[in-house]
């Protein structure tokens, strides 16, 4: 799955250029990126981006590569109780091409997700540990995703969606999680879009795999990330003497319970998106957040 992910690129003609480097785009026009200036406008490095945020992502438009703003989250089914939309940050890759929430936006809407991070969890609630999985080498991920336009409940303007296609782990995620976002290689994002070959799902859909084994490093990171109140460069130091911390409400989960059981913790358990540490959220639309 993915929860949080990093775009720390300085700024908005940097992320662009890195972008047509990765993917060979430096050679013409015809194969530039149009830079939407309403993504310029809003881009700004991030270091802890949740679910409801404005991000910049890559789409096809008129058979060319387009990088435009879009909010993380397709709004799904209305919760019970008069809550509002479940937000599905995440889709699963399998069956995505056939499920009725996401069908439509795979046959016609595939995007990619520029990041250089994301983040996963371990250990017992309370005591969660976040790993930072970055690019071996640096440089940026491309993750798969889809788009839909959707109305937003309280003010009625139309805007872009995305979700981010995961699939199982890689040797490279898996003893912290079961599940990792989809990467998407240099020569595959075109297809990806429907830039090349047009738009055939079939063969976009063999692309929804893990990443090979030495994409990624790992780097256990600060405790701060848990809160999205934080957003700075000092959540990607490498954990060193804080590491000690949780130990204590470690220790204190483990305890016996009445009647001598153990709190058994989670391995591989995903910290809930919002208000982790007490730390305000973004505003997101009322209701659940589906993460897969």
């Amino acid at each position: 799955m993915c929860a949080r992910f990093t775009l720390a690129v300085p700024d908005f003609s940097a992320l662009v250029a890195m972008l047509e480097a990765s993917l060979g785009a430096g050679g013409g026009p015809a194969r530039a990126i149009d830079a939407d200036p309403r993504a310029a406008a809003r881009y700004r490095p991030r270091y802890n981006i949740a679910p409801s945020t404005v991000h910049p992502v890559l789409r096809a438009q008129d058979g060319h590569r387009a990088l435009v703003p879009a909010t993380w989250g397709f709004l799904g089914r209305f919760a019970r109780g008069g809550a509002g939309p479940t937000l599905l940050a995440n889709a699963r890759a399998d069956g995505a091409r056939t499920k009725p929430t996401f069908r439509e936006a795979f046959a016609a809407r595939r995007c990619v997700v520029p990041a250089d991070g994301f983040y996963e969890w371990t250990g017992p609630k309370g005591a969660r540990r976040p790993t930072w999985f970055h690019p071996a080498g640096g440089g940026l991920l491309r993750m798969a995703g889809l788009c839909q336009p959707a109305k937003d409940p309280d003010t009625g303007d139309v805007d872009l969606r995305f979700t981010i296609l995961t699939t199982e782990a890689s040797a490279d995620v898996a003893a912290v999680h079961d599940r990792m976002p989809v990467l998407l290689g240099p020569d595959d994002v075109d297809l990806w879009l429907g830039v090349a070959g047009g738009a055939d799902a079939g063969r976009a859909e063999a692309l929804l795999r893990p990443a090979p084994p030495g994409t990624l490093d790992a780097r256990p990171v600060s405790p701060r990330v848990n809160s999205v109140a934080h957003d700075d460069p000092a959540l990607l130091d490498e954990l060193a003497a804080e590491a000690a911390a949780p130990k204590a409400a470690a220790s204190k989960a483990a305890e016996p319970r009445a009647g001598g059981a153990k709190a058994a913790p989670k391995a591989g358990g995903t910290l809930p998106l919002f208000d982790l540490e007490g730390g305000a959220g973004p505003a997101v639309p009322s209701g659940r957040t589906s993460r897969r």
